[in-house]
């Protein structure tokens, strides 16, 4: 009886484990959301880099934060349209969303790279949220539920219409919205749907502006990569299931197994890395056999 009890208490113990991982595992899918105030521009050039303060961070590291700004998505949520090259001020109000995995640096205050910036946000007209929604429409941070149908306008980031057959499930999305229910997660029909990610991602929606080079950490991440950032040794690896790579930031080095080759047009510009599509092609035939 007891060698029963003992082996049911082992198994329970491991379907526990096991779920609890899945469940970890899951929301690193997600995006958290903090609102803050502008209490420092730095940066000569767009206002690179802003120090922001927020009274009711989740964590409490994340009260006083620089937020990287070079590359970052800014949406108003007055007009519900992206924002091309906004000028930060001191003593703006700001709403900011970064995927759980997000590394950060663990300077005090900490650095980090935001996915999206929402501005205007005492004079909104728009509410908005950015998550991994699944195909029930709810968004795995239980911040928003939406439905959606074939009136609603659904876009990608290079504000091309995406057609509502094709469906949105499953996906990262950024979500404006002016009215929704009480409930919990609130309830709502969008005004407009941003896709963040799809099956098959467009290289070209990760093009930076001016230049022959594309924004690596959005487009892996974008396709499910996590990108990891070691400050010890200066590299960033980027896995995709059980595969990774490694590229040696200074030298602009890409490690593909006990292989190293030299990278055509990798730069770090203001803290954001930026790549070229032949070594996104390399990149894309070992993790995902492209």
């Amino acid at each position: 009886m007891k060698k029963l009890l003992t082996i049911t208490l082992i198994f329970t113990l491991m379907l526990t484990t096991f779920a609890f991982a899945e469940g970890e595992k899951d929301m690193e899918k997600g995006y958290t959301r903090e609102f803050g105030t502008i209490s420092e521009v730095a940066g000569e050039e767009k206002s690179s880099q802003i120090l922001v303060e927020s009274e009711n961070a989740e964590n409490e590291s994340m009260n006083k934060l620089y937020l990287y700004t070079n590359g970052v998505s800014v949406i108003d949520l007055k007009t519900g349209e992206f924002v091309k090259d906004h000028k930060f001020e001191k003593g703006e109000k700001i709403e900011y969303f970064y995927k759980n995995n997000t590394p950060m640096m663990m300077s005090y205050p900490g650095k980090m790279t935001p996915g999206f910036i929402a501005i205007n946000v005492e004079d909104a007209k728009y509410s908005i949220d950015v998550d991994y929604f699944d195909k029930e429409g709810r968004g795995i941070s239980n911040r928003l539920k939406i439905n959606v149908n074939d009136k609603t306008p659904i876009e990608n980031m290079m504000g091309e219409t995406v057609e509502e057959s094709k469906g949105v499930a499953d996906m990262d999305l950024l979500v404006l919205y002016t009215v929704a229910t009480r409930s919990l997660p609130p309830i709502t029909n969008p005004d407009k749907i941003v896709v963040l990610s799809t099956a098959e991602l467009e290289l070209k929606d990760y093009k930076v502006e001016d230049k022959d080079a594309y924004y690596m950490r959005k487009y892996y991440e974008a396709e499910g990569a996590k990108v990891e950032w070691n400050e010890e040794d200066n590299t960033t690896t980027i896995t995709l299931g059980e595969k990774s790579v490694k590229i040696k930031n200074g030298e602009g080095v890409l490690v593909v197994g006990e292989e190293e080759m030299k990278m055509d047009g990798f730069t770090v510009e203001k803290d954001v890395s930026l790549i070229g599509k032949k070594d996104v092609e390399k990149i894309n035939e070992y993790l995902m056999e492209k």
